[in-house]
């Protein structure tokens, strides 16, 4: 394997000059480019990214944590991450948590390791204190769609209130008076903030909303299931039902087609995340579509804004999300 002496020597140059050319780090002649470059070529050199890190400080690698990229939402949100990280020459390291505390703890131990420059994560149910941890460090950190409830940080999410009350609007206007929530743990601001969005919703059309309504879990298709069939044995008279999520309404429907209850004549599902294949999907779900992937797009702006300045003031970007009615 060729090294940068190797180039050197080819080129009939300094090492030096082989590492200001690649690294475009000082002014070297055309010539002595041209030459530098033609050695690269022809003897297929590839720089040696630790080597290249100890010198710039800087491993050109953001890392990020989801919860799993099985969910089309998530996938999305790397989408725009990994789009714009590239334009400046960035590349991306990603870790699936399955929303696991330990997996997290892990995983941010590993990019460290790594000399990842940035960490963009969705911090997981009850995971706050290691991430105000990296941020109390003077470390680059971008909380994703979960903005932290106990530090301040840059974060970049949805506006869950609203898009909720978009979503009950919708079921209400449909003449629906027993309306329940499935959503995640209240460790979480996605959860609280929908909860509370469901709850002004009912209360400003004097409708009950109960707590005996409300149902927290997992993110899970699984832990949606077992959430309905413990809401609907509490408040059996429930018409619709609103998921937090794309795995959460998966777990409602399932329960709802378990229990032989039709869907929607009987209770009606509407849910969090979009995509396209839901308009073809039967039962019709109506959603309040996320802009995932400007998400994304804004989050890595965040980091790669932290890393040239690690002592501006955070920023918290919040977005609007569109409902999407359907049935």
């Amino acid at each position: 394997m060729p090294t940068i002496y190797d180039v050197a020597k080819k080129a009939n140059v300094s090492t030096y000059t082989v590492s200001c050319v690649l690294n475009k780090s000082a002014y070297v002649s055309p010539e002595l480019t041209e030459r530098v470059l033609a050695a690269v070529k022809e003897l297929d050199y590839t720089p040696n990214a630790v080597a290249r890190s100890l010198q710039t400080r800087s491993t050109k690698t953001i890392a990020m944590l989801i919860p799993t990229i099985g969910n089309p939402f998530y996938a999305n949100v790397v989408r725009g991450v990994e789009d714009r990280l590239r334009k400046d020459g960035y590349s991306l390291l990603i870790g699936n948590t399955y929303d696991e505390t330990s997996e997290q703890v892990r995983y941010l131990n590993l990019f460290k390791a790594r000399q990842a420059d940035a960490v963009l994560l969705f911090i997981v149910p009850g995971g706050e204190d290691g991430v105000a941890k990296l941020v109390s460090a003077k470390r680059p950190v971008v909380c994703v769609g979960r903005a932290p409830n106990s530090f301040a940080a840059d974060s970049v999410s949805a506006n869950n209130v609203y898009g909720t009350q978009l979503a009950i609007e919708h079921l209400v206007a449909k003449g629906h008076k027993t309306i329940a929530i499935v959503t995640g743990h209240t460790t979480l601001s996605t959860s609280t903030d929908r909860i509370e969005g469901w709850r002004r919703t009912l209360k400003k059309h004097k409708l009950g909303h109960a707590d005996t309504l409300i149902e927290t879990s997992d993110h899970t298709e699984v832990a949606g299931c077992e959430a309905t069939y413990r809401l609907l044995e509490r408040e059996p008279k429930t018409t619709a039902i609103f998921a937090s999520n794309f795995p959460l309404m998966t777990g409602v429907v399932r329960a709802l087609k378990e229990k032989e209850i039709a869907v929607p004549k009987a209770v009606e599902v509407a849910s969090s995340d979009d995509s396209d294949w839901l308009d073809i999907f039967s039962p019709p779900v109506t959603t309040v579509a996320q802009p995932a992937y400007e998400m994304g797009e804004r989050a890595a702006d965040l980091a790669l804004q932290r890393i040239k300045d690690n002592n501006r003031p955070f920023t918290k970007v919040v977005l609007e999300p569109v409902l999407h009615p359907r049935g």
